[in-house]
């Protein structure tokens, strides 16, 4: 982590970097957000795989650095909401990072199409680019090349107008000449999109934003400049122009960060060897993040304030935190190693998992990926889905668990489910599998595509894999 932020530092951002986080983790968490907006402890719990005071130290990170702000909450769980910045980070698309050689074709294939552009006699618009961003500067490697555009109408006669409009009317979609905007600005529109989408081709790391940078009030350089007057391009110069007011950004009204943003609900802590009725009770993998947002998570009265959450009437939030007490699945470890270190930490701490049978057993069909370890009735399992994965921690046969319980079959769930996704599963035909455990090495995992393609399902082909069907 020092190395990648040593590294990260050095790099200009034009967006404000976070203290202890990488922006690309930054811009997970904002991409987490409900409906778009907001952002509580659960998500950043999700998204960094941490606990609630490293996820509240973030979050309040993420606010200094201008991407939150609290939200208007009136007696429910404190949580913050995406700022103008925290928008404009989570809606840029990731992409893979370029050199300076790439940076450099980009532009000048910019500039070729813009010249074509600016040229056409049948285009209403003409348009001015400018360059700004990280492609300012010398570096060893981009994310894209920020290029803002703007389009100035052409000085035209009705009668040439007219006929570029109706020009463009015709390769219009149906749906855009039914729809109010496109009978009203409809050749303008479709003028705007093929000039758009001529610039785009073929170009994945160009990001053209439609954003002054003199707004901005970040520092850029003229590519294109254009005299709709005389339908003449302009010479630009070569300097940096460094715009000296505030952006637009910057002048949006911040609500004050509170002084506390983490409180512990009332009347809901236990030991973590406390043994629990579990009666009409389910926890699962995907509910760790929220039970600890419900621990933590101050309620926001009509007046504003903050007072610690009272859950009493909600028995599963005494377990919160459960999952940090078996610290193997944080590891970098592959899956199979991962569960055996978790069926191995279940047997020092005598967590129920440690009795099952050990067998792991994969099947997938149209809807389903499951993954159990045991055999018959008495089995953990899980669905793995693209972007969660859900099952029961609790025992079937066990009235009671404790804290230490859930850890241990937390910790065996996400190894089955990290073996799940080393496999390749989800890319493979119907079809259901067996692996017994005391057989499996730790280097070796079920290449099941390969194995398929190639027919190879003989005896060696893989240790542990015991049997294997296809629908």
């Amino acid at each position: 982590m020092r190395g990648y932020r040593a590294m990260d530092e050095r790099r200009p951002h034009k967006h404000s970097p976070v203290k202890t986080v990488p922006l690309e983790r930054v811009q997970a968490v904002l991409r987490s957000a409900v409906n778009g907006r907001s952002v509580g402890l659960e998500e950043a719990i999700r998204v960094l795989d941490c606990d609630a005071h490293h996820a509240n130290r973030v979050l309040r990170q993420m606010a200094e650095a201008g991407y939150l702000e609290p939200a208007d909450i009136l007696e429910g769980l404190f949580c913050w909401q995406l700022t103008p910045n925290g928008t404009r980070l989570a809606l840029e698309p990731k992409r893979k990072r370029i050199g300076r050689d790439k940076v450099q074709t980009i532009i000048s294939e910019l500039l070729a199409r813009a010249k074509v552009i600016n040229s056409d006699p049948n285009r209403l618009q003409r348009i001015t680019l400018k360059l700004f961003g990280s492609a300012l500067e010398e570096l060893d490697d981009y994310g894209d090349v920020d290029v803002s555009i703007a389009y100035m109408r052409r000085q035209l006669s009705d009668i040439e107008r007219e006929r570029i409009e109706n020009t463009l009317k015709a390769r219009e979609s149906k749906s855009d000449r039914q729809s109010f905007h496109g009978r009203l600005m409809g050749a303008e529109r479709q003028d705007t999109r093929e000039i758009m989408a001529f610039l785009k081709k073929g170009l994945p790391h160009l990001s053209l934003m439609n954003d002054d940078p003199m707004d901005l009030g970040t520092p850029y350089r003229w590519l294109v400049d254009h005299d709709v007057k005389t339908d003449r391009p302009v010479d630009v110069s070569d300097d940096i122009v460094r715009p000296n007011g505030p952006s637009i950004l910057d002048q949006y009204p911040r609500k004050p960060i509170p002084p506390i943003t983490l409180l512990e609900a009332r009347h809901r802590t236990i030991s973590a060897d406390t043994k629990v009725a579990i009666h009409d009770l389910h926890i699962g993998l995907e509910d760790a993040a929220t039970l600890e947002e419900q621990m933590w998570s101050p309620k926001v009265t009509r007046e504003g304030a903050f007072i610690a959450n009272d859950i009493r009437s909600q028995k599963r939030v005494k377990f919160a935190g459960f999952q940090h007490l078996c610290p193997i699945w944080k590891k970098d470890l592959g899956g199979v190693a991962m569960l055996k270190e978790a069926l191995d930490w279940c047997d020092e701490h005598k967590v129920w998992v440690r009795d099952l049978y050990p067998g792991v057993s994969i099947q997938r069909s149209d809807r389903t990926h499951i993954i159990r370890l045991g055999w018959g009735h008495d089995l953990i399992y899980f669905n793995v889905g693209g972007k969660s994965t859900t099952g029961s921690l609790l025992p079937r046969n066990r009235t009671r668990v404790s804290k230490i319980d859930l850890a241990g079959a937390y910790a065996v769930g996400r190894a089955l489910s990290k073996m799940y996704d080393e496999s390749r599963s989800a890319k493979m035909p119907w079809f259901s599998a067996d692996i017994l455990l005391p057989l499996v090495e730790l280097d070796r995992l079920p290449d099941f595509p390969r194995l398929h393609k190639t027919g190879a399902f003989g005896e060696g082909a893989f240790q542990g894999l015991r049997e294997i069907t296809f629908f």
